[in-house]
């Protein structure tokens, strides 16, 4: 299968350095590339900010499309979210059958593409039908109904119009897996209460996407069958391993799910929330970052996932962990405990840190 061609595209402030602006895109890119595409061409526009009507400026929408259809590309992906009037109008610009992307689009794309339980598909495709509502605009009844059906007629109500019953069918459609995804949790919160209730105590892996937590929870589980891969949102299901803590002389759970990133949109959170309860209900959270990143990287990450903790009312303590010391050219941060999963280094000195800190917390 051939590779997307993609043009990315970015409006920043007017004095906003060069080198700074490329780096907001080095995250997209990762993006794209684990969406399976690459970057033909990157395009800044520099104004105060983004066009209310275009997003982009109009004249530079244009030039975008003339750009995309020159370099035959497939995708315009708008480094930032959209709004409906926003995408209707790119699209009058961009002309098809190049695709408009925002950022968004691209995440959920990836996690589609990376869901492989019953489970997480419907997540997905809650957060999809979410996002989608907002952009119905002066467009008839298409797009993702017909999707799924085929090309078939949304039947509306009396003085609807299409996309009234655009945005009702959508809302009824979440309204039913929101249904199907509670009774999952229902089973989640009954394995978990049989846990405690067996006097299991559970850690939690969190962290940045791609920083290392699946790789984190095999070594130190020796568990089978978890995928690792470099890229971003590899892992979307939550993953649970027995580990045997000597000095405790107990057996305790880690538990490893989705990966956090800046922007993650919040009906992705939501539709992932039933997950998370593996993290928000954990006794510790071991904070995984990657000790390979600048400074100035692994505190803006710190802060994106401790801002999502504070959105999921996680209060429990948390061990900073930065992992990935065996190709990390600086020193870590304080009170941060450096590891390699990869290497093994130190993997002894966060058991006893888990230890430790389990210590003040109350064994069931």
């Amino acid at each position: 299968m051939p590779l997307l061609r993609v043009i990315l595209a970015d409006v920043i402030p007017k004095n906003i350095p060069k080198p700074d602006a490329e780096k907001h895109f080095a995250e997209l890119v990762r993006l794209i590339e684990t969406l399976g595409g690459y970057t033909v061409v990157k395009v800044i526009q520099r104004r105060g900010k983004p066009s209310s009507k275009t997003y982009l400026g109009s004249g530079k929408a244009v030039e975008v499309g003339e750009t995309a259809q020159e370099l035959k590309c497939d995708i315009v992906v708008v480094n930032g979210i959209l709004k409906g009037n926003q995408y209707f109008e790119l699209s009058e610009r961009i002309k098809k059958p190049i695709q408009i992307l925002d950022r968004v689009d691209v995440i959920l794309r990836i996690f589609e593409k990376h869901a492989k339980t019953a489970e997480a598909k419907l997540q997905i495709k809650r957060a999809q039908l979410a996002y989608e509502i907002p952009k119905i605009y002066r467009r008839s009844a298409t797009t993702l109904f017909e999707r799924e059906r085929g090309g078939g007629v949304i039947q509306r109500g009396a003085g609807e119009t299409g996309i009234e019953a655009e945005k009702r069918h959508l809302k009824e459609h979440i309204r039913r897996i929101d249904r199907q995804i509670e009774q999952m949790q229902k089973i989640r919160g009954s394995q978990r209460r049989n846990r405690k209730r067996q006097g299991f105590l559970t850690v939690a892996l969190v962290g940045y996407t791609n920083s290392g937590k699946s790789t984190l929870l095999k070594v130190l589980t020796r568990k089978r069958g978890v995928y690792i891969a470099d890229e971003l949102f590899a892992t979307l299901d939550s993953r649970i391993g027995s580990l045997w803590l000597p000095k405790l002389q107990k057996k305790i759970l880690l538990a490893d799910t989705i990966g956090f990133i800046e922007n993650l949109p919040p009906d992705l959170i939501a539709a992932f929330r039933a997950t998370l309860e593996e993290v928000s209900e954990a006794d510790l959270l071991l904070h995984v970052f990657d000790a390979s990143d600048s400074r100035v990287e692994i505190s803006r990450k710190k802060m994106v996932v401790n801002e999502i903790l504070a959105q999921l009312e996680c209060k429990q303590p948390q061990l900073y962990i930065a992992n990935k010391m065996d190709i990390a050219k600086k020193s870590i941060p304080r009170k941060s405990i450096g590891v390699s999963a990869v290497t093994g280094k130190n993997l002894e000195g966060l058991v006893i840190a888990i230890e430790a800190e389990l210590v003040k917390a109350p064994l069931s």
